[in-house]
């Protein structure tokens, strides 16, 4: 029977070997010989000194999961996939390896392996992995890549949206500026003609009082000035002309402000104090202060102008303070404080306001673009992802945190000459509170 498992054996293409069982190396084929990269005489005296299987060419599982054994053991074929093995001249081969115990005619056990080689295959397979791996990583690279694209065209769609709304809101706020500028200023300008004329006609009823008259007269004049109540009317009329001319002063200073805000420069860098910047939108957002809100300047001597985009810088203290003051539910305070830093070449502005602070979840995603607790069509959530986009064109830096004993602190850090890329930077957008407040949504 053994000769006949040999002829069987030895026709076959996958390499085979017959054992005893204890593991001894009775027969092997033409194919085992080649896959062992052993020449034939080395191979035949290891087989004629009783050579174990192990020994003439060992299998990665030999050792410690001989599958053989297993079989002789289960008294069943078994069989392994991909099963490493080094041949004689250092090449790792892999295999298919098969073990089946067979009981002689005589009644003796062997036990009957064979290795398919399938080292091309697994290659082949590594290959296909490694140009599977590559081509899922490409694919995910290339997702990501879009995923980043279309976020960079919703956040520069919104800019334009925002950019061209804003620009109209400044050709309205310019227009109508100017439209007031020309009654205010006739009703300044005529103040004081108003003011000597009425100089001179209580100049001339002081000339009447001294003038002797008809008793008729006197009587009639006399009571003229009682009706108009003559002696109340000389000390009240310098009161009123000064109330008008206060009013009329005040108007004129917020037009001003107003033309001064919506004047953008363009694209423009110039020289500007950034401490009457920040007075000017101190002086837009009063109607928001209503007198229940203390602002705190803090300025330091020697704050030098910076060179920028004027409307832009302004446009982020404008959204800065607007949410501080929004942050205050009822009576409360706000500190501006400005000073230079490194030796003049920066100038920092931290705004702090007694608020409730920024919610801890909401600090890291503060300047998300369309981020924003506001209730539906309160706010776009773009104020502060632009201001910080400002800021940052500008070679500055924004940074944001909850001050100890007050609400949020804002710390704004620009440099004395802004980089060129601050010419064409993000455009201002309105202090709409957008972002993330720090105010009502920090409870």
């Amino acid at each position: 029977m053994l000769e006949q498992i040999k002829q069987l054996l030895e026709g076959s293409v996958d390499a085979a070997v017959v054992l005893d069982p204890d593991r001894r190396v009775l027969y092997y084929n033409r194919a085992y010989e080649a896959s062992t990269g052993l020449r034939g005489r080395q191979l035949a005296q290891k087989v004629a000194a009783g050579a174990r299987c192990f020994e003439v060419f060992p299998l990665e599982i030999c050792q410690t999961d001989c599958l053989g054994c297993k079989a002789r053991d289960a008294g069943r074929a078994l069989r392994v996939d991909e099963i490493k093995a080094m041949r004689g001249d250092g090449e790792e081969l892999t295999f298919i390896v098969a073990a089946v115990p067979v009981a002689l005619g005589d009644g003796s056990p062997v036990i009957i392996e064979t290795y398919r080689d399938v080292t091309a295959d697994v290659r082949i397979q590594r290959r296909l992995k490694v140009l599977l791996e590559r081509e899922r990583q490409a694919k995910q690279s290339l997702e990501e890549v879009v995923r980043e694209r279309t976020q960079e065209l919703r956040q520069a769609q919104a800019t334009l949206v925002h950019q061209e709304k804003m620009s109209s809101l400044g050709r309205l706020v310019a227009g109508i500026a100017h439209e007031l500028n020309n009654p205010i200023n006739f009703v300044y300008g005529n103040v004081d003609f108003l003011g000597q004329y009425m100089e001179d006609l209580l100049g001339l009823v002081q000339q009447l009082d001294g003038t002797t008259l008809p008793d008729d007269v006197r009587a009639a004049f006399d009571r003229a000035k009682q009706q108009i109540e003559y002696e109340f009317l000389i000390e009240d009329w310098r009161k009123l002309l000064k109330s008008i001319r206060a009013g009329a002063e005040r108007t004129a200073s917020i037009v001003q402000d107003l033309k001064t805000f919506s004047r953008t420069g363009g694209g423009e860098l110039q020289e500007t104090d950034l401490v009457a910047g920040i007075e000017t939108t101190l002086n837009l957002i009063a109607p928001l202060l209503k007198n229940r809100i203390e602002v705190r300047r803090r300025i330091a001597p020697g704050v030098p102008r910076i060179l920028c985009n004027a409307g832009h810088v302004n446009q982020v203290f404008m959204n800065i303070l607007t949410n501080a003051a929004q942050a205050i539910a009822g009576e409360g305070w706000i500190e501006v404080a400005v000073q230079p830093l490194d030796d003049g070449r920066q100038v920092e502005v931290a705004v702090r306001d007694s608020g409730p602070g920024i919610r801890h979840e909401a600090m890291a995603k503060l300047s998300d673009p369309f981020f924003t607790t506001k209730d539906v069509g309160e706010g776009t959530g773009l104020g502060l992802w632009i201001s910080e986009n400002i800021v940052r064109a500008h070679g500055g830096t924004m940074l944001w945190h909850n001050a100890p004993g007050a609400g949020a602190e804002f710390v704004v850090t620009l440099p004395v000459r802004a980089p060129e890329s601050a010419r064409h930077g993000v455009s201002a957008g309105a202090a709409d509170g957008g972002g993330e407040p720090h105010g009502a949504a920090h409870g």
